[in-house]
């Protein structure tokens, strides 16, 4: 009993029913194969044939092309040696006329509210033989430097937000940020994360999984010592050159076990005067990283970028009520957020952070910018007809 609910309390093990998915019923062992019969042409969610909401972006499905790879699994790269190249624009992507913003420039909260982690706040996995010894240490420092976040109001899901935001002017740190190139040997310049999050109440039978909510975008650039990395070409930087050479929306069972991981953690719940199952759900996930599959996550690529977006909406219905209980306490809320691709091997290992960085008492109703979405809406379809 103690084991079954603690499954339902992670907030990803049981996703609501996807239409791409013959069973969405997950932990963190199952995988899924998905379905790629569906088209779609605008930027909101629609309808499948039960009604139920469908997550898509411009002109494409989201569903997993079946040729996994666009190049070798690992680059044929003497140490030392590095290549620059670009990605090809992704078949039927559609881009507004004029960027939505430069990232970080969209409010305070990158100025006021984001503040640098090191890479040693999150215990990763080590080896040798970490299947059986289970062994976790600190994580080395960053392989990508978190520049900006910004917080983004919606009234239905947004796919592939980067496509919005203007990089080439984003506020950069010479010393210390890879300045040049669009993807290094294999790994691109830039890494975004979005975390989709609603705004609604859940409801425990509703099949609602789109609505209104707000979008946090973080935005990574290549560290120099990312750089360093993959002139030593080390297992960290070599299990993320194989996650980014897939297809973005390959099937989960055909990735292997190079997973997205996220990793949380509320630097100061034993302040924050939480009610008693609050506060038991923190303690017992606090800092614990979880596993992002389909339904949930979904991938996009540019020239010089790669893009994550996590679906919270999709979260089963005790997840998404805890979250709910926690926005009256959002604000007071001191983050540090990280991610990571699971390594496997003993030549993978250590694990390294991919990014990190904090967030302080970020308000929805201070921090959250309100976007016409239609009038880009509209850009989308003149520019696709």
């Amino acid at each position: 009993m103690g084991s079954s609910l603690g499954k339902m309390m992670m907030p990803n093990c049981f996703p609501k029913k996807h239409p791409y998915l013959k069973d969405a019923k997950v932990n963190l062992k199952e995988v899924f194969e998905a379905d790629d019969d569906t088209p779609f042409s605008s930027i909101w969610t629609a309808e499948d044939d039960e009604g139920e909401s469908v997550f898509h972006t411009p002109n494409g499905s989201l569903t997993p092309e079946r040729v996994l790879s666009e190049g070798p699994d690992d680059l044929d790269l003497k140490e030392g040696k590095l290549e620059y190249s670009s990605w090809p624009e992704g078949k039927g992507v559609v881009r507004p006329s004029e960027p939505l913003a430069i990232h970080g420039q969209l409010s305070k909260v990158t100025e006021q509210k984001l503040s640098f982690c090191p890479g040693n706040r999150f215990k990763l996995r080590i080896g040798p033989d970490y299947p059986n010894n289970r062994k976790k240490a600190v994580s080395g420092d960053a392989l990508y430097n978190l520049r900006a976040v910004d917080m983004i109001e919606h009234k239905h899901k947004i796919s592939h937000i980067a496509r919005f935001f203007d990089r080439s002017k984003a506020k950069l740190n010479p010393e210390e940020d890879v300045m040049e190139g669009d993807v290094i040997n294999g790994i691109p310049r830039f890494f975004i994360v979005s975390y989709m999050l609603p705004d609604y109440a859940p409801h425990m039978w509703s099949k609602v999984t789109d609505g209104v909510g707000f979008t946090v975008v973080f935005f990574f650039v290549l560290s120099k010592k990312g750089l360093e990395a993959i002139r030593k070409r080390t297992g960290a930087y070599r299990v993320l050159q194989r996650f980014c050479a897939l297809k973005p929306n390959c099937p989960d069972k055909m990735r292997g076990p190079n997973l997205w991981k996220n990793v949380v953690s509320v630097a100061n719940f034993r302040e924050l005067g939480l009610n008693y199952m609050l506060t038991g759900y923190i303690r017992n996930y606090n800092a614990k990283p979880w596993l992002s599959r389909n339904p949930d996550m979904h991938k996009f690529r540019g020239k010089d970028y790669y893009e994550v977006d996590l679906d919270i909406h999709v979260y089963n219905y005790i997840g998404l009520s805890l979250m709910n209980e926690m926005k009256s306490s959002l604000s007071r809320l001191v983050l540090d957020i990280g991610f990571v691709v699971q390594s496997e091997k003993d030549d993978e290992m250590p694990e390294r952070i991919l990014g990190c960085g904090r967030l302080s008492n970020i308000s929805y109703a201070q921090d959250c910018i309100k976007v016409d979405w239609d009038k880009y809406d509209e850009q989308m379809r003149a520019a696709s007809a």
